[in-house]
């Protein structure tokens, strides 16, 4: 974990300000977004991957969950997590790591959320790890923030330290996405592009792990 990345040197409160800006305005996104897959797949065990300080666990409080895992390279975000959840998530467990050296034991999850989290990892390495986290049949819900002409990558609002990520976030292909997670054996139920007014648009895709039949 290298102790110059950007994600360590901006708050909680600074990214929750941004986050819910009204230029930005994609807290509320993300977390509707988290909800409706709660909703869709009923999953007993679920993976938050860039789990920051947990906006969104509150669709998880008096929800059917038996297992939550939040990943992030931030312990102080982490911290505040568990400070606001860990008596109303049941078996909620946090675990600081950098995605990108992350290893898990294999069939994990019924669902792994990874929402804006591929514009900072090494995309190829993390499917192939989701691929091997998800339980048969387990589903993978993505958001990519897509290419835009107008806006720009990181948003600008009064919260100075989020300029820090313009050094390493890197817009995703879709097109080269898709061919990676096929190839992991990870296949689409559906998919949709969000629009939001600052003319950012957001790509929300669910995956599959597919079953591999056993021969007789």
């Amino acid at each position: 974990m290298k102790p110059d990345n950007p994600w360590l040197q901006i708050s909680a409160d600074d990214y929750e300000k941004h986050m819910s800006s009204p230029n930005v305005a994609q807290l509320q996104l993300l977390s509707d977004i988290f909800a409706n897959a709660l909703t869709e797949y009923s999953p007993d065990s679920v993976g938050v991957l860039g789990c920051t300080a947990g906006y969104g666990f509150e669709r998880l409080i008096n929800s059917n969950v038996g297992t939550v895992v939040g990943i992030d390279i931030n312990l102080t975000y982490l911290a505040e997590c568990k400070a606001w959840f860990i008596e109303d998530v049941q078996n909620l467990n946090l675990i600081c790591a950098d995605l990108n050296e992350f290893e898990l034991v294999d069939s994990a999850f019924d669902l792994i959320h990874a929402a804006l989290i591929f514009e900072y990892i090494d995309v190829d390495k993390l499917l192939l790890k989701i691929s091997n986290w998800l339980k048969p049949n387990g589903v993978l819900i993505v958001v990519l923030q897509l290419p835009g002409k107008t806006a720009s990558p990181v948003s600008d609002t009064e919260n100075e330290s989020i300029k820090l990520l313009n050094s390493i976030m890197k817009l995703v292909s879709l097109e080269e996405f898709n061919k990676t997670i096929n190839s992991c054996g990870l296949i689409e139920v559906n998919s949709y592009v969000h629009k939001i007014f600052s003319g950012k648009s957001f790509y929300v895709g669910s995956y599959r792990k597919k079953v591999i039949p056993i021969s007789s």
